[in-house]
């Protein structure tokens, strides 16, 4: 079950865990009422863990009903969790005029800095956008790094601005930017011969 939800079980890291809580100092008295309030907060994780995979089964679910699902997940680093999430941050993508406009709507666009005959060279991102989908596209642009797929064009483009001697941050927006003109027209092209 943990691997099918992201999770990367380590039996080494919870057995260091384990020794770790077996030999450290104990904040909280030993009492009946310490034990109970445990208990119940390891329930309450519990649950909320249940209501999280109940929430992304029928996410999912939803997202098996529209056409552009199997577009998405057949690009690199996107699974069944990010699927979901990128395309109910997008929504229909049929809405934007061009790929800058989604662009824009993520925040991750540098707006125009100038006055008079002083014209910025150095600007960072608005900011002004979704901040959830630039959260979820920022987690794709980490599952890319992780994975390294081989021939993927947002992946080489986060390289070649590393190269340029951006930092990991902006290399990562850059890819960002360079992922969504992708989506965009990957999504568009799907919808123009369906």
């Amino acid at each position: 079950m943990g691997k099918e939800k992201g999770y990367r079980l380590n039996e080494r890291k919870a057995a260091e865990i384990l020794a770790l809580a077996q030999n450290g100092i104990p904040t909280l008295p030993n009492s009946q009422s310490v034990k109970i309030a445990v208990s119940e907060a390891v329930k309450l994780i519990h649950s909320i863990e249940e209501s999280r995979n109940t929430i992304l089964a029928q996410m999912q679910d939803l997202c098996n009903t529209l056409p552009e699902y199997s577009v998405v997940k057949e690009m690199d680093c996107i699974g069944d969790t990010l699927a979901p999430r990128i395309i109910a941050e997008i929504g229909d993508v049929r809405r934007f005029k061009n790929k800058h406009s989604l662009i824009a709507y993520a925040g991750i666009d540098a707006p125009p800095y100038q006055s008079g005959a002083f014209h910025a060279s150095e600007r960072h991102i608005s900011k002004r956008g979704n901040s959830y989908l630039r959260k979820t596209g920022y987690e794709i642009m980490q599952s890319l790094i992780k994975h390294k797929p081989a021939d993927n064009a947002v992946y080489d483009f986060i390289q070649k601005k590393r190269s340029e001697g951006k930092c990991g941050k902006e290399a990562m927006i850059a890819g960002l930017n360079k992922f969504l003109r992708v989506y965009y027209g990957k999504v568009m092209e799907f919808y123009s011969e369906h």
